[in-house]
């Protein structure tokens, strides 16, 4: 009895998980619809650059509610990853637009300067823009899991990514190790992988932050202070 036991909490376990990795992906789908459409419509061209870029903007609140969606995973079983969800867009929605519009803006610029880099005789910057862009994705992603987590003014937020990607090395270490597994979907497989795939690396991007949000909660939180609102129902 007890052996039947076992295998149907592993199953019951599975099937939860299995649950939460396509309602979360699709959600995720559904939140990047805007991106997706403009990605689809647009040619990869030199002259849509900057369009290309502006329009991954949706990506920030969605990803921020997904990270949201684990986080609250992780606290209560419930299988309710849809309301999870929607309550953490809803609450994340203007910090993390806050966050990522700069960020977007920047990687913008930094696109379009390695795109005519030739006619703007830039050419020869164009690994330090790179860098750059590359370092703007993590302060980009590491605030993003902030906003997910806490109620920090957006100044605060800015500070505590850069803090953290130079306190917390292992935690950097996993956000570039994601990115570069991202890219490689892209590149060899498809940018339509990311639509399979999005809830995996969501869910792993939740675990290797958790040192991360461990360490502000500990420094930067008071007891008392709840980090999010807590979710309605």
């Amino acid at each position: 009895m007890s052996s039947v036991r076992q295998n149907r909490s592993v199953l019951t376990g599975v099937t939860e998980w299995v649950y939460w990795l396509v309602a979360i992906d699709a959600l995720l789908v559904l939140a990047c619809s805007p991106t997706i459409l403009v990605w689809t419509l647009l040619t990869a061209d030199p002259r849509n650059a900057l369009l290309l870029v502006v329009a991954a903007l949706p990506v920030a609140p969605a990803l921020s509610a997904a990270l949201y969606a684990w986080r609250r995973r992780s606290e209560d079983r419930d299988l309710v990853p849809a309301s999870r969800f929607v309550h953490g867009y809803r609450v994340n929605l203007l910090d993390s637009l806050k966050v990522g519009a700069p960020a977007v803006l920047v990687l913008g610029i930094l696109t379009a300067n390695v795109t005519f880099g030739t006619q703007l005789g830039t050419a020869s910057f164009n690994a330090a823009f790179l860098a750059l862009g590359a370092l703007v994705l993590l302060v980009l992603v590491r605030a993003l899991t902030i906003v997910s987590n806490f109620s920090f003014r957006l100044v605060d937020v800015l500070r505590l990514s850069v803090f953290t990607l130079l306190t917390k090395p292992l935690s950097t270490l996993a956000l570039l190790s994601l990115g570069v597994l991202t890219l490689g979907l892209v590149q060899f497989i498809g940018s339509f992988m990311l639509l399979l795939a999005g809830s995996l690396l969501t869910v792993a991007l939740w675990h290797s932050e958790k040192p991360v949000a461990r360490l502000l909660r500990e420094r930067f939180v008071s007891p008392d202070e709840e980090p999010v609102p807590a979710p309605a129902g």
